[in-house]
């Protein structure tokens, strides 16, 4: 089975894009490439202290914000591998914890904006993280390992929590060992418009998306499927 790796956005991202224009004297080129690595420092790596700066946002919202993309990429690897933890919340926060990892090796570089016409660019260079290709054959592996143990009754006397915990450690530590030794694939360049409206500009949520959907290489790589037979 192949399967392609979309991490969903949510909303708040959108609400987030949005700061005061600052006087006539700035310069423009500057300000707006620094307005888009705080965008990036705060949704990948955490670094909440320019965007703080550039948006007027609290603390505690800009950590939320980290937070919350944290959790919506952690959400999304349980997908895309069909693993399933019914009631284990620490290996929840684990996988919360290896999508941190992931977002820690983000490889990019933001240009200086240039004017195209009447409107501002900025040009992102994006090293993809290969984390699913590279760990594609150690998954494979595995999991044909494990549907064998589950076809040999290996996990008959476990109880769901317990088989899903066994499986979905397994996966922790492969994806985890990829992500202290990631590889990139080759670069892409994402261009962002900065939209000025009155006394703000921003970027806006599909140029975000953009950016977003450059930084985890996953296509065509393929998905092994995990035996659906649960231990009795």
């Amino acid at each position: 089975m192949k399967n392609s790796f979309k991490k969903n956005i949510s909303i708040i991202l959108c609400f987030t894009l949005m700061l005061l224009l600052c006087s006539c004297g700035t310069k423009y080129e500057k300000k707006y490439q620094e307005y888009v690595k705080s965008l990036i420092a705060i949704n990948y790596l955490g670094v909440s202290e320019e965007y703080i700066k550039s948006t007027g946002a609290s603390k505690e919202d800009a950590d939320a914000l980290y937070e919350a993309n944290a959790e919506l990429l952690a959400n999304n690897i349980l997908t895309y591998y069909g693993i399933t933890i019914s009631d284990a919340s620490e290996m929840t926060e684990q996988y919360v914890e290896l999508a941190k990892t992931i977002y820690s090796k983000v490889n990019y570089k933001v240009s200086p904006a240039y004017k195209d016409g009447s409107v501002y660019l900025v040009d992102v260079t994006i090293y993809p993280i290969n984390l699913f290709a590279q760990s594609s054959a150690d998954i494979t592996n595995y999991v044909n390992k494990f549907n064998e143990g589950v076809a040999n009754g290996d996990y008959n006397d476990y109880t769901l929590v317990q088989y899903e915990t066994e499986f979905s450690t397994g996966m922790l530590e492969i994806l985890n060992d990829a992500a202290l030794n990631m590889t990139y694939a080759d670069p892409v360049t994402v261009t962002v418009e900065i939209v000025v409206d009155g006394d703000t500009y921003y970027i806006s949520e599909r140029d975000f998306l953009k950016i977003d959907a450059a930084m985890i290489n996953s296509s065509d790589v393929p998905v092994p499927e995990t035996t659906s037979e649960d231990a009795e």
